[in-house]
């Protein structure tokens, strides 16, 4: 990948046929993540990803909690969903490698959001609620750790970015 720059009034990188790839199966895994929220009798599955995407309202109120992720998780998954689908087609809308990706502000604020619902998925798979918690992952786990960092290093560039053309 070559990071993000701006020109043209738009972000635009370039990406290898793996982080390609990559990016968008992470993207879909997401949305299939955040659409297969309940099991077949209507329960909300539980698991740590959908916990820190769809974090709770009021913590240990589980009453209350309820409650709040009745009116707030749709519009919630919706957007989430919508974030993963502009990264997906974003990579899908051109062709050749490498495969230059141009965001303007609306895809850009959506590939930023799109990309921390990958990470805090990744982060809850591999067990990461502090930045030192890097540090004790299995040697089964460094291969998502690597992915889970490049991932950073994509939303870095691209925040950098956006924030040299604003100022």
């Amino acid at each position: 990948m070559t990071p993000f720059a701006h020109e043209g009034g738009v972000a635009v990188a370039s990406f290898e046929p793996a982080e390609v790839e990559i990016l968008a199966r992470l993207a879909s895994e997401v949305q299939d993540l955040l659409t297969n929220t309940t099991d077949a009798e209507g329960d909300a599955i539980r698991s740590s990803a959908i916990d820190r995407l769809l974090p709770a309202g009021y913590g240990d109120d589980g009453e209350n909690d309820a409650e709040f992720r009745r009116f707030t998780s749709e519009g919630l998954i919706e957007r989430k969903v919508r974030n993963a689908q502009v990264i997906i087609e974003t990579l899908s809308s051109v062709d050749g490698f490498p495969r230059l990706v141009e965001l303007d502000a609306a895809a850009s604020q959506a590939w930023l959001r799109g990309l921390t619902d990958i990470r805090l998925s990744i982060a809850a798979d591999l067990g990461i609620e502090h930045d030192d918690d890097e540090l004790h992952l299995a040697d089964g786990d460094l291969y998502l750790l690597e992915v889970y960092r490049w991932l950073a290093f994509v939303q870095e560039s691209l925040i950098d970015t956006l924030e040299i053309h604003s100022s």
